[in-house]
């Protein structure tokens, strides 16, 4: 498995990653497919432009697996200097496999390397709450919807 910058040519195959995760949130609507779709579509078209506009430094990664698009990282900048994991999204058949693991990981070692804390925000109902806390991460705020996370590697040390 390789992770590279993303390019245009991701969009397509992230496009259609990002509706079969978040397909089943829309299975109670009432609607046919195609209007679920077309929501589908634009809020993965407001999400890239939400990270675009609001990240002027930013990491937008794509992982490869056999020349399969498996995933994306996007990391961005905080005002305050901190690491933003943006967005974590495999594929089923990449999840439960250590992959999201060593992503994060790997961006503890780089904020470690920095001096910066990492943050993150994960839904309350969001397996990967768990994977979150296993690693390291603390809630420091929640909503009624939500959890925000931080690690940094002077917290693990102390």
């Amino acid at each position: 498995m390789t992770v590279r910058p993303e390019c245009a040519m991701d969009l397509p195959a992230l496009r259609t990653l990002f509706s079969a995760q978040r397909w089943a949130e829309f299975a109670m609507l009432p609607w046919d497919d195609a209007a679920k779709q077309v929501l589908l579509d634009q809020q993965f078209d407001a999400q890239q432009r939400h990270y675009t506009s609001a990240y002027a430094h930013r990491q937008f990664l794509v992982l490869v697996d056999r020349e399969r698009l498996a995933g994306r990282l996007y990391l961005g900048d905080s005002a305050a200097g901190d690491l933003c994991v943006l967005d974590i999204l495999l594929s089923p058949d990449h999840r439960n496999r250590g992959v999201g693991t060593a992503l994060l990981a790997a961006v503890q070692d780089q904020a470690a390397t920095a001096g910066r804390r990492v943050l993150l925000e994960v839904d309350k109902g969001n397996p990967a709450a768990e994977l979150y806390r296993r690693l390291g991460f603390t809630a420091v705020g929640d909503t009624d919807t939500s959890w925000r996370m931080a690690w940094s590697a002077a917290a693990t040390q102390g």
